[in-house]
């Protein structure tokens, strides 16, 4: 009887761990981004964590380099901005107006990215 209640208990503890390390896994691998307007409420909660913003591109691009630095602007339209710095390469489409999704850490009031990814338009339309 000793034994048998040893490997139920073993059981219950081995079925616990594994459902604690997939809720783990299940939540790091979501991959939701906040808004501009979202981020700049929340500031003060998401400081300091890796986080995504999604924006449009405002047509202050400043390159220098390797850094470039620029605004993300609120889909919504509502007139929120996030000044973002970036060190590294960017992609082929990255331009004014574009919709684009950061990632990194908001500190200080400026968002430090450490990727960007463009997001396609919906239609594909060859140059003329």
């Amino acid at each position: 009887m000793l034994k048998k209640k040893k490997f139920i208990i073993g059981g219950l503890i081995l079925t616990a761990a594994l459902v604690f390390l997939g809720y783990l896994g299940f939540m790091g691998s979501v991959t939701y981004y906040y808004e501009v307007g979202e981020l700049l409420e929340k500031a003060d909660t998401l400081s300091s964590q890796t986080i995504r913003v999604s924006g449009n591109v405002a047509d202050d691009i400043d390159r220098q380099g390797i850094d470039i630095s620029f605004t993300l602007l609120d889909l919504s339209g509502n007139g929120d901005s996030l000044p973002i710095a970036y060190s590294g390469a960017v992609p082929d489409t990255f331009k004014v107006d574009n919709q684009v999704v950061v990632e990194g850490e908001y500190t200080d009031g400026v968002f430090e990215a450490n990727a960007i990814i463009v997001k396609c338009g919906s239609k594909y339309e060859p140059a003329e």
